[in-house]
């Protein structure tokens, strides 16, 4: 999981006279009534004690939030989990936060973390109670970030503010350490954050929302059986992975031109989408976009749907008919599972692209066409235009322009972008105008390779919001294949490996998903392509040793 991937509505469940975050019961504050409340307090006890008071309610507020990040979710690193901090800080209505620098080594215990803190709601209501400020106000928030971030690196951490807008500076930044890299700097703030064995009791009251969740869930589970027996089960999305960022600038530039393009990758990857989407973009956008799968007719059929007939050319063919390529006059074709098509058919297809007209069946004189040919395949076309499958001419017509769809398991990132989508889609066609999805189905989402690809994640969903209940799609309603974890042989391997063979049993089995991509293989890994070579390098070198006498 990574801290970009958090979204509110997954997160919090609201019912009437609860909001409920995974087991911990919450409320909602209204701004001016915590800045009145702060008001009386500074003028009962005092500034010092009030800050005091502040900083240590925003450390336990933190810790917890900690805590219920690590319950409900398996992050990737400790960073992303520290970051999920400043996510929910805007989730929660705090401030929007800028981060300029992470750096956290876990096995040392130490981290420097800045950042910038954008409309913060308690400098703006100090300065709306109380005016300008001498010192910084963000009381609640930097005892929030420090007790998060302790709670992540299990060390003291804590924050000081730099700049505030309640002192009359632009922005609010603050910088925070572990207690040892800060040295005696800190001294004079700690004053503000002392509370007794305050992790301890965050631990327990984790460990009893985790015991009550499960309990919870057992108790809904038996509760829907005996009352019903079993359960009943592109538009745009955000793009995230860089690969296919990639992939729509190629198809961004291709629209423009009238150019041939030829788009590979497996089934369910989105080939039709993508070809629609060069569609909609080039300067035949007000034309029509024909659709053909070209593996779905015989030959005979296919020749007559595509160019048309003439009446009497074979037995049922009663009148004349217009082929879907000059259906497609002015607009787009899309030639789909291409790769599938007899060489004869491929001979017509080539006559298209190059002279740019079609001779109807029965017919003795071609006929001009203005179309766009857009082909789409999922298989090897090199290695058919090898074995003599595939018109070698055709192959280099169609791929002016090629474009190479990755598969979902090369762009993790966009799985959760695409669930969420999938279930908008659901809320409409489903007429589920409430559907929501469980943050505890995310890391199964993340972590199933989807060989189907994207079909197979909306076909998941769609299983999923039809067996949902109470209009929320738990792991339960997922797919067992989907919410199905390593078998138990595989971990208990897993649990006797060094960490040295686990990084080179991951970076195998990644390469393996990309086919021997390095290049792939490192932007999946969140590597460098140099310090991936290093690592092959590495293990190439164990392994020679091994084989030594």
């Amino acid at each position: 999981m990574r801290a970009e991937d958090l979204c509110l509505d997954e997160l919090i469940q609201f019912s009437e006279g609860q909001i409920d975050i995974k087991g911990r019961r919450m409320i909602l504050h209204d701004l001016h009534a915590v800045g009145q409340f702060r008001t009386d307090i500074i003028d009962m006890v005092g500034l010092a004690q009030a800050r005091r008071i502040f900083t240590r309610f925003g450390y336990f507020w933190g810790q917890a939030d900690a805590a219920a990040m690590k319950r409900i979710f398996r992050w990737s690193s400790v960073a992303e989990w520290i970051k999920a901090g400043s996510v929910l800080h805007a989730l929660q209505g705090l401030a929007r936060t800028e981060l300029h620098l992470l750096e956290v080594d876990e096995a040392k215990g130490t981290c420097t973390i800045d950042c910038t803190w954008h409309e913060s709601g308690e400098a703006r209501v100090y300065l709306e109670e109380r005016g300008r400020s001498k010192e910084s106000s963000c009381w609640i928030q930097i005892g929030y970030i420090s007790g998060y971030a302790s709670y992540c690196l299990h060390k003291s951490v804590y924050f000081i503010e730099q700049t505030c807008r309640a002192k009359g500076d632009d922005s609010c930044r603050v910088i925070g350490k572990d207690i040892d890299s800060w040295g005696k700097e800190i001294d004079i703030h700690l004053q503000y954050f002392h509370a007794e064995d305050i992790q301890g009791k965050i631990r327990q009251l984790s460990n009893q929302l985790r015991k009550k969740s499960l309990q919870l869930a057992r108790q809904q589970e038996k509760l829907e059986k005996a009352l019903h027996g079993p359960s009943p089960y592109l538009a745009s999305t955000e793009v995230r992975s860089r690969s296919f960022q990639r992939i729509l600038d190629v198809a961004e530039r291709a629209s423009k031109f009238d150019s041939s393009v030829l788009i590979t990758g497996e089934t369910g990857v989105g080939k039709e989408v993508l070809a629609r989407h060069i569609h909609q973009r080039s300067p035949r956008a007000k034309g029509p976009f024909v659709a053909i799968n070209c593996a779905a007719l015989t030959e005979t059929l296919l020749e007559s749907e595509l160019f048309g007939h003439k009446a009497g050319s074979f037995t049922g063919a009663v009148r004349d008919r217009t082929g879907l390529f000059e259906e497609a006059r002015k607009g787009t074709i899309f030639l789909d599972e291409i790769g599938e098509t007899t060489p004869k058919t491929q001979l017509k297809f080539l006559r298209v692209l190059q002279e740019r007209e079609i001779l109807q069946v029965g017919a003795t004189r071609p006929r001009k066409v203005d179309v766009r040919v857009i082909a789409a395949t999922n298989r090897d076309l090199e290695k058919a235009v090898a074995e003599g499958t595939f018109r070698e001419d055709l192959f280099y017509r169609l791929q002016v322009i090629r474009i190479e769809a990755p598969p979902l398991r090369e762009r993790i990132e966009d799985i959760l972008p695409l669930t969420r989508h999938f279930i908008k889609k659901c809320r409409e066609r489903l007429e589920l105008p409430k559907l929501e999805i469980d943050a505890l189905c995310l890391d199964f989402l993340l972590e199933y390779s989807w060989p189907g690809n994207i079909r197979e994640l909306e076909n998941a969903i769609e299983y999923a919001a039809v067996l949902a209940s109470e209009n929320i799609i738990r792991p339960k309603d997922l797919p067992a294949k989907v919410t199905r974890r390593a078998l138990p042989t595989e971990k208990a391997r897993a649990h006797t490996l060094s960490l040295a063979e686990v990084e080179c049993e991951h970076i195998r089995r990644v390469l393996e998903l990309t086919k021997g991509n390095r290049k792939k293989a490192a932007e999946i890994l969140q590597i460098g392509a140099a310090t991936l070579y290093r690592r092959l390098s590495a293990m190439k070198t164990q392994k020679d040793e091994l084989r030594e006498p």
